[in-house]
């Protein structure tokens, strides 16, 4: 052939190729109600700029390996954040470049790599929960800088100390209660009693409204998420007992990770609580004992107003434990206090727990609409606040 022809060739098939990766993508974005302002491109970051989460990168990997007809790399979940370097892995998975294992292979190290779905999220984990936590942190930043307290006067501050001269010896009465040798009914009744006298103190307004499934019907209970405050509200005001599922980073800090842990908190690796056998075991046998699970799919608080999307973690949980996801809404806890900052202010909050949501099936896509339909839930529970 000659070597124009050929370059026409290539650069037909190399076009081609884009077209296909873009056409996945789309497909997966719409599926998860993402990018709805159709900015995808072949540089946009999928995690990043598109909200795509580890567990839907799994499918986006197993759907172009279909498309085509390629097996590719295990590691491509630690270098592949856009459209170009999916379409670059592809390209190297059919011999058209090197690979990261063909690259490994030629430096003469071992290749290395998960060789299931459940070891791919655990070699992504790390990566994605840097950027979480990094998003957080921005987050945070960005509160102090853009927050609008309700107050800014004397009154503010002065109620501001005296919430503090309260919250301190809170804080130390419950982690005094978290070592002593108590068993969690217990724990959680002393620790309930005294969370409630200082909300009583600060002049905090808490109302619910509906009640929780009883424990022979364990469920996964999902909130939105909103202030720190939110946990503490719906672990004291709610009518049954509850397991937070929380990151592993916060087990064994000193005083709220020796909090969480005498509480009863499961501690679960953010990458792997979405799919990893391991920790979808731990999540399904902690509902099986009887107990609410407590999640909340935004993965972190953000500065900003609005309910963000859902990561799916929650919903693979419910669903390999055949159990109803029950929708929560916050309303007032940003006003009490905000992201990103250490001043609370008077307030009430509401707590309206709403109808389980049951799964669908055991696809990728009835966890989509689950989540969907969870959400949509959470959005009229919330309304007039964070919807």
């Amino acid at each position: 052939m000659p070597e124009g022809d050929a370059i026409m060739t290539s650069d037909a098939n190399s076009s081609r190729d884009e077209e296909l990766i873009l056409r996945d993508i789309r497909a997966l974005l719409d599926q998860l109600q993402l990018d709805r302002e159709r900015s995808l491109t072949m540089q946009s970051n999928l995690a990043e700029d598109l909200g795509v989460d580890s567990l839907a990168l799994v499918e986006l990997c197993d759907q172009l390996e279909r498309t085509f007809e390629v097996s590719l790399p295990d590691e491509v979940f630690l270098t592949a954040t856009t459209p170009q370097h999916w379409l670059e892995a592809v390209t190297g998975a059919r011999g058209g470049a090197p690979s990261v294992r063909d690259v490994d292979a030629s430096s003469g190290a071992a290749p290395q790599g998960p060789t299931s779905t459940s070891e791919r999220f655990i070699a992504i984990s790390k990566r994605m929960w840097s950027m979480v936590t990094g998003r957080a942190s921005r987050d945070a930043r960005v509160g102090r800088a853009v927050s609008n307290s309700p107050s800014s006067g004397a009154g503010s501050i002065l109620y501001a100390l005296y919430a503090w001269a309260l919250l301190i010896p809170f804080v130390l009465a419950i982690w005094s209660l978290a070592v002593l040798p108590m068993t969690l009914p217990q724990r959680r009744s002393a620790g309930r009693a005294v969370a409630r006298g200082t909300c009583r103190a600060l002049g905090l307004s808490v109302r619910v409204d509906g009640e929780l499934p009883t424990s022979e019907r364990p469920s996964v209970i999902a909130a939105n998420h909103s202030s720190f405050i939110d946990g503490l509200m719906l672990y004291v005001y709610l009518d049954q007992p509850l397991t937070f599922v929380s990151s592993t980073d916060m087990e064994h800090q000193f005083l709220v990770g020796r909090i969480m842990r005498g509480f009863g908190c499961v501690f679960v690796d953010r990458g792997r609580a979405e799919r990893s056998a391991a920790s979808v075991d731990q999540l399904v046998n902690t509902i099986r004992a009887g107990l609410h699970l407590l999640i909340f799919p935004e993965g972190s608080i953000s500065a900003q107003p609005g309910l963000r999307v859902f990561r799916l973690g929650a919903f693979e949980a419910a669903a390999s434990s055949n159990c109803p996801v029950v929708p929560v809404g916050i309303r007032g806890s940003r006003e009490v206090l905000r992201p990103g900052s250490f001043r609370p202010h008077h307030g009430a909050v509401r707590i309206t727990v709403g109808e389980p949501v049951l799964p669908a099936g055991n696809e990728f896509s009835d966890r989509v609409v689950m989540r969907d339909r969870v959400r949509d839930a959470i959005v009229g529970l919330c309304v007039d606040d964070d919807s």
